[in-house]
């Protein structure tokens, strides 16, 4: 399992680096700001794997006038989001269908937990949805358990959902897909995190300022996850 960790600014990402995460997740980032901390992580490390996120999309029709900015920005992936409606299986299809060229960022579908569905419901969207990546051999994909929820880490009282995610990890992982989780996680946690066994984790800041703005404690995140029986690995950006 290789940690990452979800990113908003230069300085948060140059602080995950120095804390030995592996991998930044830049969150909606501007393409400007996405290419300067590409260009500054490149220079402080090598190695780490640079996701950006794009925001949720109206549908497949505006997919590459928002990917173009961010193909040349020094990402390894791009994670799409698939989305709620009636576009997420286009979406996805389009996106299975887009073989990034030698140098280009691998496109990666993000199915969400939908935050407002009933368990059941939410948990036989992803089923299907995974079934579907599964056909169309997307290259990797990332289930993301945060947006949309009601407070960080809520994905931990879901039974429902709990009980149905490492069943399809497994089978993602067993069609060649690399499978990640986008995750607030808290200590107690980290042992069925670990036996859910995903090929990556993303942590989102869960601690809150005097404000209630996010506060990104990297070392504390990462801590979460250091455990001498979960080596990182590597991940292939293979096609």
């Amino acid at each position: 399992m290789r940690w990452q960790v979800a990113v908003g600014s230069s300085q948060d990402a140059a602080a995950a680096v120095r804390a030995g995460a592996l991998g930044l997740d830049l969150q909606t980032a501007p393409p400007e700001r996405v290419r300067a901390i590409c260009a500054q992580v490149r220079n402080q490390a090598d190695g780490i794997i640079i996701d950006a996120a794009l925001p949720a999309l109206a549908g497949p029709s505006v997919l590459q006038a928002r990917l173009q900015p961010l193909r040349d920005a020094g990402v390894d992936r791009i994670a799409v989001p698939l989305g709620e409606g009636a576009g997420a299986v286009p979406m996805l299809r389009l996106i299975a269908a887009s073989r990034p060229e030698a140098g280009l960022p691998l496109l990666m579908p993000v199915l969400a937990l939908p935050a407002g569905a009933p368990q059941a419901a939410a948990v036989d969207r992803l089923e299907a949805l995974a079934s579907l990546a599964r056909q169309q051999r997307v290259g990797a994909l990332l289930l993301d358990l945060e947006t949309g929820a009601p407070e960080p880490g809520a994905v931990w009282s879901l039974r429902p959902a709990r009980s149905g995610l490492p069943a399809l990890i497994r089978r993602l992982q067993g069609a060649g897909i690399e499978v990640g989780l986008r995750v607030a996680v808290r200590r107690e946690q980290i042992g069925r995190l670990r036996d859910w066994a995903p090929d990556f984790v993303t942590l989102v800041c869960q601690e809150r300022g005097a404000h209630g703005e996010p506060v990104l404690d990297v070392d504390r995140l990462l801590e979460r996850l250091r455990d001498p029986r979960t080596p990182q690995r590597r991940p292939a950006l293979a096609a």
